[in-house]
């Protein structure tokens, strides 16, 4: 700011908007300017290297034709601390949506009677950009990117940024949502008008991250939460509330309009193509539905809970389709009786239905153990095999901080893991000469074999999923799926690490000579970054040391930590405990 007067950057394909812009930021006015128009990209790239501005303007069809990329790498590269502003002539929801995710300040709608507030309009957002968290030079902050009639304000509840902004989808995060509909509701019961929440859950979505891996599924998540953002008013509230599951809030909604909608989002979301690179894939949705006043609600948290209630419903029933609370709860012609019945017998029948399903699960499990031992003993040299690679995961996981149910998901996972064997005959599975060409192809099909045996056992799905990718490679040369790096279940990388090191030490004895520990770690060393996850193999070695079967001078620590070093998540978290 120089001489009490802002400097603004303008680039637009009609020069005489000159006055307009002149006489709106002229000294009098709340943002008083010196106002710089150009009506090209290139010239403008020359000035903001020539000179600093306070601010920069940009007409919307500039970033429609992709124009804009080159501008916006400069002020990043630069770190030029002004907002990046488009200007458009009607508002436009995708505009905004593309403008959000490319780190674009703020959108201003633009006619002759929006000149009248031009001034007030540009200090205010200069002010917000200002105050506001920025992760690069020219992002603002997220609420600054919000439309403007949902009144998403960091200061409303004193969030942060990154707590109103889910970082994969780009849309509201679940804790911001609830302080919304708090907000809504109160006001709905003060001044007496309708609000309604949807609650969406996207069908059978693990089988996607099962088949397709779990970067195909975050990709697929985001272009739900565009097709969601892109199908709701100007005036809703849409939010990433669990793994896959959406909420929206509708604001002025009876059950009537709410209904409309969500009936339009599960015809629109079946009959979309959503895009994985070149392959097209269609999902469904599920959807509950409540609103008030026609819900009977005592509690703000009423509405959030009912329409996942009513959600429920929807995925029992058969799924793909929208339920109302009302309809859940209340039948006409008669009530629900209350069951009068003691609270310690209630807590009884809980405790005895879940020794049936313990029993159950343990059933299944020594049956899986029996068909593992059945296997193992056919070659004396495997014997024990499963057993080991549990123990050795379990300790990984254990290092790793995981929780008691992930703990045993990898711990079974690694006992069963060559469960598929059993599909595999005699006369290939125990050939002591070098495998052919086509043997081979018929071995590697024992994940997916064991992934077809467990799978249908509901409680050993992990598992399964475990048992299909544990042959898959860190540089995506693996199989079955060829998943690569992270999108390769954190599982199926902790037993393809322990299933390699035992067979190198005892297990392969039987078609290749074994080596001592301190040889089988280096093995995993040498092709870290390859085969196996470096960190994953820090973390098995550090086990190894404190189990003292290996000292700190028996592998290549300044190898590992070099191939850790080059991991571009290194500084991530290994684990991160699941949000339920």
């Amino acid at each position: 700011m120089e001489d009490g007067f802002f400097s603004v950057l303008v680039v637009d394909s009609h020069p005489e908007s000159a006055a307009l812009f002149e006489k709106s930021l002229c000294a009098g006015s709340e943002f008083p300017a010196h106002v710089e128009i150009t009506a090209s990209v290139p010239e403008a790239l020359k000035k903001i290297k020539m000179r600093s501005y306070d601010m920069f303007l940009v007409e919307a069809a500039f970033h429609r034709s992709q124009e804009t990329a080159p501008l916006l790498d400069s002020i990043h590269t630069l770190e030029l601390p002004m907002p990046f502003v488009l200007m458009t002539p009607i508002f436009d929801d995708k505009l905004l949506r593309a403008a959000k995710q490319a780190g674009i300040a703020n959108l201003l709608v633009m006619s002759e009677n929006h000149y009248d507030d031009f001034a007030s309009r540009l200090k205010r957002i200069h002010e917000e950009f200002k105050k506001g968290v920025r992760s690069k030079p020219g992002e603002a902050a997220f609420f600054d990117l919000t439309r403007e009639k949902s009144d998403n304000k960091r200061d409303s509840f004193g969030h942060e940024p990154g707590s109103i902004m889910d970082e994969l989808t780009g849309i509201c995060t679940h804790s911001y949502f609830q302080q919304r509909v708090v907000e809504e509701f109160s006001r709905a019961t003060r001044y007496k008008y309708p609000v309604s929440c949807l609650f969406l859950d996207i069908d059978h979505f693990k089988v996607i991250n099962e088949e397709k891996g779990y970067h195909a599924g975050d990709l697929l998540l985001r272009e739900c939460a565009d097709f969601l953002f892109e199908n709701c008013r100007i005036s809703d509230v849409i939010a990433r509330y669990g793994s896959t599951e959406f909420s929206i809030l509708l604001p002025f909604s009876n059950y009537k309009e709410s209904m409309e909608m969500a009936r339009r989002i599960r015809l629109r979301f079946a009959a979309h193509d959503f895009k994985l690179g070149v392959e097209i894939v269609n999902l469904s949705v599920s959807i509950g539905v409540a609103s008030y006043p026609e819900d009977t609600m005592s509690r703000r948290g009423d509405l959030i809970a009912f329409s996942r209630h009513a959600l429920l419903r929807s995925k029992a029933t058969g799924r793909n389709r929208v339920t109302q609370y009302r309809h859940v709860e209340n039948h006409p012609g008669f009530e629900i009786p209350v069951p009068k019945i003691e609270e310690s017998r209630v807590l009884e029948f809980q405790r005895k239905l879940s020794e049936v399903v313990e029993l159950a699960k343990r059933g299944s499990l020594e049956a899986a153990r029996a068909l593992i031992q059945a296997l193992e003993t056919k070659d004396h040299h495997t014997a024990g095999h499963g057993t080991m690679c549990a123990k050795y995961a379990r300790f990984i996981a254990e290092t790793l901080g995981m929780s008691v149910e992930d703990c045993e998901a990898i711990e079974q996972g690694s006992l069963l893991h060559d469960i598929g064997k059993i599909c595999v005959e005699d006369e290939i599975l125990l050939k002591p000469a070098k495998l052919t060409f086509q043997e081979y192809e018929i071995m590697k099909q024992h994940p997916y074999l064991g992934y077809k045996i467990l799978r249908p056992i509901r409680f050993l799905r992990e598992e399964a999923t475990y048992v299909l990718h544990h042959h898959e490679w860190f540089n995506g040369e693996g199989y079955p799926g060829r998943l690569k790096g992270n999108d390769i279940p954190l599982g199926a990388r902790i037993i393809s690490v322990v299933d390699s090191f035992d067979t190198i030490r005892a297990a392969g004895a039987r078609y290749k000579k074994t080596y001592p520990t301190c040889e089988a770690a280096q093995e995993l060393v040498r092709y870290s970054g390859i085969q196996f996850d470096p960190r994953v193999v820090k973390v098995f070695i550090d086990v190894l040391k404190v189990r003292r079967e290996l000292s700190a001078g028996d592998y290549d620590q300044v190898l590992l930590d070099q191939k850790i070093a080059e991991l571009p998540d290194k500084d991530e978290p290994l684990y991160v405990p699941r949000e339920f």
